[in-house]
């Protein structure tokens, strides 16, 4: 007799249908001529879809023929194609099974059993090939049932016997085990999507972008995240990423990728920074490291990013990449730019690439991050890749390239500029008069002279610490939006510190002035040196 190969269920990123089929082929193969004439394997959904693996044990009643085999001369013809849905009807034997979950061997089989007329699809061919004995056999594990298996003798063989029952009963143990890893396999790569989706809020309304939207793959592994993150100054970070593994596991790592990327967003650095900076090893593996190193799996395991960072007052964005990521952009004219590789491109790419480039208002952003799709494998025929794969409804996007991706989609959006003041000050303190007296006009050119006192004071503060503490130039720039923002820019990198001054003290006050005035302030780095900005609420009447 035939036996299992012990590898078949320890494969992984193979879908669960075609290890589902390659199980039950094994089990008829094995059983088909030595020990009956006839076999045929019906397995459950649970072991095709996640949704269906989540549900309690006798929950899911789907069921579908899985493999079939027979001796030269019988069973020419089969109830049920591969893959094709099985029904069960009650009052049979096979329904019986699934119910207690117990074999069953009927030695003589009538041709007049009044349950064949319960079951019109199997009796007609089970009456062509003159069946005379029965064995049913369910494929339970855990008390959960994952399917069953028939075999059937004709004229000519001999009736089943109890030995023939035990026998039966080894190779659905068997093959009941290996399902059963199939099973657990897909319950962990259910429950992973459900945190992952948890973990993909609904992207927050910002002027900078609209028309926001983000894919992950519903057939890859669940490391796929997207993130749009608010950032001072109008800014808005989009960011796509991926991490290898399956289920909880690469969830988790994937929300640990996606934290730290949003951590160091929030420390308003320079994408290549927070790529450089995230994308550390991380505590959780995702994936066992493969025994043979093959190329493969280090691919699995890699982790895939891309971080862009747009401005609607300069409209400019600043965008890094890491691994098999990047960035399309659609010009309102239809005009497509792919700004650095594409995620179909070098998914081996080591180091970090970076693009700064100009981007016309109305343009649609495309974040793109190769996904980790589990492996598909060929199905069996045409039936099992219908019923047995799972559609993410992906769009038509300017994407080149095979497999999964993660998706962010946003359309750019500009301030008016009628809506942005700037000024360019000398390095001397009369100019904090004059920073005054310009804001005060603007606020009340914006129809915001309520604002005037305590914005003004605001700018006094902060172009005062600038002349203070650098040497060149002072830019000050107001920009309205659903909030006024303040930002005084200087060439000096050495960031501003609150202190609690003594009450003898003449100065050092400045920023406890601008915290108290401020609903939110802060300082980000530049090139030439930093931005210190504050942000004060409008109110609508």
């Amino acid at each position: 007799m035939m036996t299992y190969s012990p590898h078949a269920s320890a494969r992984r990123h193979v879908s669960p249908a075609r290890d589902a089929f390659d199980i039950a082929r094994q089990l008829v193969d094995s059983a088909v001529p030595d020990l009956a004439d006839i076999a045929a394997v019906e397995v459950s959904d649970a072991l095709f879809d996640e949704r269906s693996a989540l549900l309690e044990a006798g929950a899911c009643q789907g069921f579908r023929r899985a493999a079939f085999r027979a001796v030269c001369g019988h069973g020419s013809r089969c109830a049920y194609r591969i893959g094709e849905v099985s029904r069960i009807p009650s009052g049979t034997p096979y329904r019986r099974t699934l119910s207690d979950r117990r074999p069953r061997v009927i030695a003589s089989l009538p041709p007049q059993a009044h349950w064949l007329a319960r079951d019109p699809v199997r009796a007609p061919l089970m009456h062509q090939d003159r069946v005379h004995s029965l064995m049913v056999v369910p494929l339970v594990a855990h008390r959960v049932v994952l399917g069953l298996v028939a075999f059937y003798r004709c004229n000519g063989s001999s009736p089943f016997g109890k030995a023939d029952l035990r026998a039966a009963a080894r190779l659905a143990g068997q093959a009941a085990r290996m399902l059963d890893d199939v099973h657990r396999d897909l319950r962990e790569q259910a429950m992973g999507r459900i945190l992952q989706h948890a973990l993909l809020a609904r992207p927050p309304h910002l002027t900078a972008v609209e028309d926001v939207r983000g894919h992950v793959p519903a057939d890859g592994a669940p490391g796929g995240w997207f993130d749009v993150i608010p950032l001072p100054g109008t800014r808005v970070g989009l960011s796509v990423g991926s991490t290898g593994g399956r289920g909880i596991a690469a969830a988790a790592v994937m929300s640990q990728q996606k934290a730290r990327v949003a951590a160091l967003a929030a420390l308003d650095v320079e994408p290549v920074e927070a790529l450089t900076h995230s994308l550390r090893p991380s505590t959780v593996t995702a994936t066992p490291p493969p025994v043979d190193g093959s190329a493969a799996d280090r691919s699995s395991a890699q982790t895939h990013c891309l971080y862009a960072v747009y401005d609607p007052v300069t409209r400019r964005c600043t965008a890094a990449r890491a691994g098999a990521a990047g960035l399309t952009v659609v010009a309102p004219d239809g005009d497509v730019t792919s700004v650095g590789p594409t995620a179909s491109d070098a998914a081996d790419g080591d180091g970090y690439d970076v693009a700064v480039f100009d981007v016309p208002p109305g343009s649609l952003l495309v974040l793109s991050c190769a996904g980790a799709p589990e492996q598909r494998g060929d199905a069996p025929d045409d039936q099992e890749a219908r019923n047995g794969a799972c559609t993410g409804g992906e769009a038509r996007l300017p994407l080149t390239g095979r497999g999964a991706h993660v998706l962010l989609t946003a359309r750019t959006r500009a301030v008016a500029p009628m809506d942005i003041a700037t000024w360019e000050l000398p390095n001397d303190p009369t100019a904090v008069a004059d920073a005054r007296d310009r804001t005060a006009t603007q606020l009340t050119a914006w129809g915001l002279p309520d604002l005037s006192f305590n914005t003004t004071l605001v700018v006094s503060e902060l172009v005062t610490n600038a002349i203070r503490y650098s040497t060149g130039p002072i830019g000050l720039r107001l920009i309205r939006d659903a909030a006024l923002i303040c930002e005084v820019s200087d060439n000096s990198s050495a960031a501003p510190r609150t202190h609690l001054p003594a009450p003898s003290d003449q100065g050092g006050r400045g920023l406890i002035i601008v915290a108290h005035l401020a609903r939110a302030h802060g300082t980000r780095y530049t090139a030439p040196g930093k931005i210190v900005w504050a942000e004060q609420a409008i109110d609508v009447a």
